[in-house]
């Protein structure tokens, strides 16, 4: 070896999961839940925990069909223990990135030794779309766990031979997979292990007991996975399996849901490139070691081995979701552990094999211009939201600040630099991971500029009518739901949604009802309507919170105004 690997690479791997744990515990406290998944995915565990049904998810009342059960399951007991609020919720997936980092790990040691798995793990951890996934209140992290520990197997079999405790953390994996995202949790694993047996017959070898093993495991996940899906599908009338199949399976790969893609064969053919400027940002800034990686002759053609087992960890998700026809950036992260250990293992082999000036060569800088460009734009971005929201850029300047740093460091990577110094990748992936938990800290005080769920709340219990019905027109959010917390009552919802089409007629009928309750009615900026004149003409109505906002979830400024109506 030409350069001895730096003191940091031998520290104990404890202590780097540790560290990791305590960041992603501290982004995940610095805001409340994001319409509209997160929400959704806690509702759907509180209903589970209030009513003790925990068979079939459902959200205010109803069926929720898109995702299996295991993320509400694995959130009840956070509930249970610390309440149902924005931090219990988003422990889980915490819990399953922690996981996720470890088999990352496994994945760099076998396939490049200790400080290749140890770099691998620091440079995924600090990427900011494994963070913001990682921390959020959703299926993602826990899907991530198990997806990740079966690609540790398949490459750990591959390495190393077989193992009699393969087929158990492998049958574990993905049925853990299965239960936290449907089909999709096995297509990792399977399209990996296809890719190698197609394209590495002469270089990798796997044997019928391998496939024999994985078909085994594979069929016992199925049947844990029915186990739970047939009793739940029969109690929803087979609504469970048609939507939950029908549209978010196969309805997703076929049609862009929710305008997520392009629309009919056009926009599906434009909307190919997506995941490359998501995969160069999301993976910041270890994605910049990518390019010289594979244009520069040596680095990775040493190796064919290598390099078939990291296309094989990459290329297959990366393919099979630029053909679904909906997309969105989180669809590609079962690549990011691929993506984390190739980087790694790019740098350790050109400092072991001390190779000067490959990372200011033309792909080098190419790399780190693209990475250093996206980044730039997005602190730009940024900077004008923050703006935008709050007509003054002071909340964005420190986040602004700390990615301006990482841009330099980036800017500043030399070949023999220490991988954790500013002047290398480690070191600039943990001023990004900080740049990034900033920014969340910002857009935690933002929130009062965009969400009403707290506020309102607040308004309402502070009242004589604390327990009385809440109704919405024109605005509805699922983390109403969420903190409103009314007791859920199977096929009813416990906030009302009144009709936008007839909306005076709606707040005359309201109005007119006996009893009191609450009224969240919301109206474009400025708007005159009638719904407003005829609540303040009326005696038994009165305004009792009203703010200004910008609902991030689609974009609009609203008018937001809190009535009560006497009994």
């Amino acid at each position: 070896m030409a350069k001895e690997l730096g003191s940091e690479d031998k520290s104990g791997i404890g202590v780097t999961a540790l560290k990791f744990l305590i960041l992603y515990l501290f982004v995940a406290s610095l805001t409340t839940l994001w319409d509209r998944d997160e929400p959704r995915f806690s509702r759907a565990a509180v209903e589970m925990v209030e009513t003790g049904d925990f068979l079939v998810p459902r959200f205010d009342g109803e069926l929720r069909p898109d995702k299996p059960p295991l993320v509400y399951w694995c959130m009840s007991p956070w509930i249970r223990l610390l309440g149902a609020n924005d931090f219990a919720v988003r422990i889980p997936s915490v819990l399953g990135s922690l996981m996720m980092l470890l088999a990352t790990f496994h994945i760099g040691k076998n396939l490049g030794g200790f400080a290749v798995g140890k770099r691998a793990m620091i440079l995924l951890g600090c990427m900011p779309l494994p963070l913001f996934i990682g921390t959020a209140a959703t299926a993602d992290g826990t899907l991530l766990a198990g997806v990740t520990v079966s690609l540790a197997v398949l490459v750990d079999r591959i390495q190393s031979g077989p193992h009699k405790f393969h087929i158990w953390i492998l049958t574990a994996a993905l049925s853990w997979a299965l239960l936290a995202k449907g089909p999709v949790g096995l297509a990792a694993f399977w399209l990996g292990s296809l890719f190698f047996a197609a394209f590495g017959r002469s270089l990798i070898s796997l044997d019928r007991r391998w496939w024999v093993e994985s078909t085994i495991a594979t069929m016992i996940a199925v049947g844990i996975f029915l186990a739970w899906g047939i009793p739940a599908n029969i109690e929803t009338g087979g609504e469970l399996a048609r939507l939950g199949l029908g549209r978010h399976v196969l309805q997703r790969s076929t049609e862009a849901l929710e305008s997520h893609g392009g629309s009919g064969w056009l926009g599906w053919s434009f909307s190919l490139p997506f995941y490359i400027p998501v995969l160069l940002l999301g993976a910041a800034p270890a994605s910049a070691l990518l390019i010289p990686g594979v244009l520069r002759r040596g680095t990775l053609s040493k190796d064919s081995k290598i390099a078939l087992l990291l296309c094989g960890l990459i290329l297959p998700v990366l393919f099979l979701m630029t053909l679904v026809a909906t997309k969105l950036p989180h669809y590609i992260l079962s690549a990011f552990p691929g993506v984390a250990v190739a980087c790694a293992w790019i740098w350790t082999r050109n400092e072991e094999e001390g190779v000067q000036g490959w990372i200011s060569s033309p792909s080098g800088r190419l790399g780190r211009g693209l990475c250093i460009s996206l980044l730039t734009l997005l602190a730009v971005g940024w900077l004008w939201a923050v703006h935008d929201i709050s007509s003054s850029v002071l909340l964005a300047l420190p986040a602004t600040g700390c990615m301006a740093i990482s841009v330099i460091s980036i800017s500043c990577w030399r070949s023999g630099a220490a991988f954790s110094s500013f002047r290398g990748p480690g070191g600039s992936a943990m001023l990004l991971a900080l740049s990034f938990s900033v920014l969340l800290l910002g857009a935690g005080k933002l929130e009062p500029e965009c969400k009403i769920a707290r506020p309102v709340k607040k308004v309402i219990e502070s009242s004589e009518s604390p327990l009385s019905p809440v109704t919405t027109l024109g605005y509805f959010e699922p983390s109403l739901v969420f903190t409103l917390d009314r007791t859920p009552v199977l096929g009813e919802n416990t906030i009302e949604r009144l009709s936008n089409q007839s909306a005076f007629e709606s707040t005359m009928e309201w109005i007119e009802r006996e009893g009191s309750g609450w009224l969240i009615k919301a109206h474009g900026v400025g708007e005159q309507n009638q719904e407003t004149n005829a609540l303040e003409k009326e005696e038994r109505t009165t305004l009792q919170w009203f703010k200004r906002i910008f609902n991030y979830s689609n974009g609009q400024r609203l008018e937001i105004e809190l009535w009560l109506r006497s009994s």
